[in-house]
């Protein structure tokens, strides 16, 4: 909730109807959001006020260790990069000034562009946003009342206005295709966009063309990459950071109605938990054809940034993922590229499968919503999030999620303003003749 400004006589508050406003599509989308409140005003004694402004303003902080500056004697660096205002009431001065003893209530409203910055939390850099209000008094020796309020701007990407004016939805999916003259294979990874602390599954589709072909290990690597700027002192450095995805499950997908053609291909999950943390897991390949859907886990915003849109504060998502397979050489495999695997093994060579692609990753308040738009009030309405374990959904608890989850339950219902500030005269009843 909310602290209210107290100053013996007088509380001066902020409400909003919308404290986290979603933008949808990309910065270039000519899409607009809202947000709408009311500056709340209580006096137990009357004041003497020019005007009562309210604003909306954005700003980016970012660390600098090696120091900005002719010396180098700045460690950060602090602008504002949007700002809006409204004047809520405002009196001449040939007229009485008072405001009287009471509730006072002024609605407001801002309407933000798509090309806004989403909010960034990362350890160097931030931006941020909100709302403030000030009562401008009158009088020698009066101090302004002040009030500020922050928001939430988070954005997501995997809507766009402009898929809709074109009648396409671009596919959300990634599939890629290998062939080897060993083995064909197949990678599928279900959504290219998803929030930080989910589950993130990829199948994997093996089918090799000769005997005595093994798997040794696959490896799945995500690899944020920051880029940090400061136009106004001509700085730059860049980030790389690899994140491990950790292994969840795994479900064999191949159709058992098949079984009676081939032997199903069925590996325990020792075995396969043995390819993710080894080099030579050697799990043979058969003639049916080795397909496990297998489910990783994200890491949260503790560890990771979302992908951003800010030149400035530029971070950026690669998933890289390796399958590497073994197969007994052959006298055509004298010319090829491939290595033996060992010195004491100098009949088996390796071959590798390699995907790098990008993707998105969404803020962690953002829960992908049948894999396709990202729904945070969805979340919020789950009981199975009360918990310490992640739900079927694959959505994981993070520090801000719960901090934030438990900051709305604390919120009264916005209905109340929104009917207040949009009061819509009903239709007259069928019965009634014009």
């Amino acid at each position: 909730m909310p602290v209210p400004f107290l100053s013996g006589n007088h509380q001066l508050s902020i409400e909003l109807a919308e404290p986290v406003v979603i933008l949808r599509g990309q910065s270039t989308d000519p899409t607009t959001a809202v947000v709408r409140g009311e500056v709340e005003l209580l006096l137990s004694k009357p004041i003497l006020a020019s005007s009562i402004v309210v604003k909306l303003v954005g700003k980016s902080h970012m660390l600098w260790p090696e120091g900005l500056g002719p010396r180098n004697s700045k460690p950060y660096h602090e602008k504002t990069i949007h700002e809006q205002n409204i004047i809520l009431h405002s009196l001449p001065e040939d007229v009485d000034r008072t405001l009287p003893a009471g509730l006072h209530r002024w609605p407001f409203e801002f309407l933000l562009p798509n090309r806004l910055v989403e909010t960034i939390e990362d350890e160097l850099a931030k931006v941020y946003y909100y709302v403030s209000s000030t009562v401008h008094r009158i009088g020698m020796g009066t101090v302004n009342i002040r009030c500020r309020r922050r928001i939430l701007l988070l954005r997501a990407l995997s809507w766009s206005d402009q898929a809709l004016t074109t009648h396409s939805l671009a596919n959300p999916s990634i599939v890629v295709e290998r062939r080897l003259p060993q083995c064909d294979a197949s990678i599928f990874i279900e959504k290219s966009m998803a929030s930080s602390g989910t589950q993130f599954p990829i199948t994997v589709v093996l089918s090799p063309h000769q005997k005595h072909v093994h798997l040794e290990s696959l490896s799945v690597l995500l690899t944020e990459k920051r880029v940090y700027q400061i136009p106004e002192f001509n700085v730059h450095r860049g980030e790389l950071h690899d994140y491990k995805l950790p292994f969840h499950s795994a479900q064999n997908m191949a159709d058992a109605s098949m079984s009676s053609f081939a032997p199903m291909n069925d590996i325990d999950m020792t075995n396969l938990r043995r390819s993710l943390t080894t080099k030579n897991a050697h799990i043979p390949l058969t003639a049916t054809p080795f397909q496990y859907r297998f489910v990783f886990t994200l890491p949260n915003c503790v560890h990771l940034n979302h992908t951003s849109t800010y030149r400035e504060m530029h971070f950026t998502h690669f998933l890289k993922i390796n399958i590497e397979l073994s197969y007994p050489k052959n006298d055509h495999d004298d010319n090829t590229c491939t290595q033996p695997t060992t010195t004491e093994d100098q009949g088996v060579l390796r071959t590798s499968v390699h995907l790098d692609t990008p993707i998105t990753i969404l803020d962690c308040r953002l829960k992908d919503d049948y894999a396709t738009l990202p729904s945070y009030e969805a979340s919020m309405l789950d009981s199975t999030v009360d918990g310490e374990e992640d739900t079927k959904a694959g959505f994981f608890l993070c520090p801000c999620y719960l901090e934030y989850k438990k900051e709305c339950k604390q919120l009264a219902r916005p209905e109340w303003m929104t009917v207040r500030q949009n009061i819509i005269t009903p239709p007259p009843p069928y019965s009634h003749k014009s």
